[in-house]
């Protein structure tokens, strides 16, 4: 079953004509449009990794899934090709062990175009009006693959979640002899060691981020709602050719706290002298994501949140931190972090540290587990971390979050968001 996208050339003059502009291809429009790309060799080497893997657990195929939402963040169709894009639940891209790749794209008409000068590969098909399973099991039908064994990766680690039920069964009505492979764990264990190229991108990311929480510190003062530090955060971000990963934000006052973590979605609440702004950031550049967070005063800390963030919560990272480096188990991290915050008269939240994929991912260190796959227990060079802690006070009443991105190289650790750690930002 060929690929029916309509040449531009052939349906130019009568674009009025909805089977016309359902799928264009060839056209000149977006031809100078410009987005920050990986190198050619990069995704050669991507996809070389991932065939690899076909060879080795006998697959014929992976379909590549990723989604917009923040668990995915465009996850294998990011990493495969490039794309950045909001539309659709789900996304795929097919890989074949043999034959060039492909991007299913949602969205027909111009969109596409657009999509196939942002992306890395050059066959970008619709998505047929959502029956992606369907225009999916076309590109293997065409690579003789009606019998194989296709693997597909989740689209979503919480879950996790792979591909919408009407694209699977279209697959299956339209393969029926085919094979079909969850693999939960495939796209970490493509993803858990980062190339140099890779590593530039999440450095870049975690220079946007710092901009972000500057500007959160710039725009806070009394009268100043959350949503519009949300808002001064997400510009800078988007201002600096990122893309907004995570913009939790949220105050309390410090005399009366009733806040230790950020607000997951930024409220209407409206600041006042003596509160105190939390912050968790993330930012992507090119699909990898870098975080900050920091907490923010608004006036002078009180002298019960600058002794908690100066006696607890920064010697309590720098023991976290301590432990990282090339060689080192993520058990050492969480004997740090088992009393970093006990042994300072207070307690936390569960998490210190997580891997970062293109986003949060596996392994997850924890105050009382590691848990991950047994590569991922020693780090390694190209592995990439992000410490986040949160001392909360022995009552619970009150804490403070706290984030810094990190890579692991041959020789030591990189900080990705080089942002001072030693005092709380005061604004306002």
């Amino acid at each position: 079953m060929p690929n029916m996208a309509n040449d531009w050339n052939a349906v130019r003059y009568q674009l009025d004509k909805s089977a016309n502009f359902a799928e264009i291809t060839n056209s000149p429009w977006y031809s100078d449009a410009t987005y920050d790309k990986f190198s050619d060799a990069e995704f050669a080497t991507r996809h070389a990794l991932a065939r690899d893997i076909m060879t080795r657990d006998g697959l014929d195929a992976i379909i590549l899934c990723g989604s917009p939402n923040i668990y995915s963040l465009g996850s294998g169709v990011t990493w495969g090709c490039g794309l950045i894009d909001a539309r659709g639940m789900a996304q795929y891209m097919v890989l074949p062990r043999q034959g060039e790749p492909t991007l299913i794209y949602p969205h027909p008409g111009c969109h596409i175009e657009a999509a196939r000068k942002m992306v890395s590969i050059r066959d970008v098909r619709g998505g047929q009006h959502g029956h992606y399973g369907r225009a999916v099991a076309e590109r293997l039908i065409e690579l003789g693959l009606q019998t194989g064994r296709i693997g597909i990766t989740a689209a979503d680690r919480t879950g996790p979640e792979y591909m919408g039920v009407n694209a699977y069964q279209e697959m299956e009505k339209h393969l029926p002899q085919a094979k079909f492979v969850l693999l939960p764990l495939l796209f970490h264990e493509l993803t858990h060691r980062k190339t140099p190229e890779a590593i530039r991108a999440m450095a870049r990311a975690g220079e946007i981020a710092i901009k972000a929480q500057e500007a959160v510190v710039a725009k806070a003062r009394p009268g100043v709602r959350e949503y519009q530090l949300a808002a001064a955060a997400t510009n800078a971000i988007l201002d600096n050719g990122g893309q907004v990963h995570l913009m939790m934000i949220g105050s309390t006052s410090m005399e009366d706290p009733r806040l230790i973590f950020p607000n997951p979605d930024p409220s209407a609440r409206v600041l006042g002298k003596g509160d105190i702004v939390l912050c968790e950031i993330a930012c992507a550049y090119m699909g990898y994501s870098a975080k900050i967070g920091h907490p923010v005063s608004i006036g002078r800390p009180t002298d019960r949140y600058n002794t908690f963030f100066k006696e607890v919560l920064v010697p309590g990272f720098k023991a976290i931190n301590g432990e990282l480096g090339p060689g080192k188990p993520l058990e050492n991290v969480r004997k740090a972090a088992s009393t970093a915050f006990r042994g300072r008269g207070a307690q936390s939240r569960p998490i210190v540290m997580h891997g970062i994929d293109l986003i949060t991912s596996l392994p997850f260190i924890s105050v009382d587990e590691v848990r991950g796959e047994p590569y991922d227990l020693v780090m390694k060079p190209g592995m990439t971390y992000s410490i986040e802690i949160t001392p909360v006070s022995t009552d619970g009443t009150f804490g403070i979050f706290f984030a810094r991105t990190f890579a692991i190289t041959e020789t030591g650790v990189t900080a990705l968001v080089p942002f001072p750690i030693d005092e709380i930002l005061v604004a306002g």
